[in-house]
């Protein structure tokens, strides 16, 4: 194989990979669906959250992660105690994420991170149904709600 000739199918295969992790009209529009449906109450339709109530997203370190396996597993499971958003700890009483893995589906969760992680002035890679699967398979003996310390632990680059 040429040198041209790699660095063609390299720059072939760069840009597909590229359109790939785009968002896609269609599950920008679904995902804002279920955000409206399920998230807004807590999150706001700003994505601002509630003060010492609830975490904003936007321009969230969270969201923003190169790999959504935490936010999956938040919306999976759910999220307990005390959390830093962007550096900042912020506490709550109550459990700050409930677990929406029985009530929503893998394309449906998979929308909905994906509309967040490029909304509210976040931009990230799209969430794809499969990743959602796959660690739905993981970690489907788990009932208890994740906490930040255990989320820490799984890698996000």
């Amino acid at each position: 194989m040429s040198r041209f000739s790699v660095s063609l199918f390299l720059a072939l295969t760069a840009g597909v990979q590229l359109q790939a992790e785009a968002p896609s009209a269609e599950q920008m529009a679904k995902g804002q669906q279920v955000y409206m449906q399920v998230c807004f109450a807590c999150h706001q339709p700003t994505g601002l959250g509630l003060p010492n109530m609830f975490p904003s997203l936007a321009s969230s370190d969270w969201v923003a992660a190169p790999k959504p396996d935490r936010l999956i597993r938040m919306v999976l499971h759910g999220l307990t105690g005390p959390i830093k958003v962007n550096g900042q700890p912020f506490n709550t009483p109550a459990p700050l994420m409930p677990a929406q893995g029985l009530t929503l589906n893998d394309e449906q969760i998979a929308a909905v991170l994906t509309y967040v992680r490029n909304s509210f002035g976040n931009q990230a890679p799209a969430v794809a149904a499969d990743q959602v699967k796959a660690i739905r398979e993981a970690e489907k003996a788990r009932t208890a709600m994740w906490t930040e310390a255990e989320l820490e632990k799984i890698p996000v680059k």
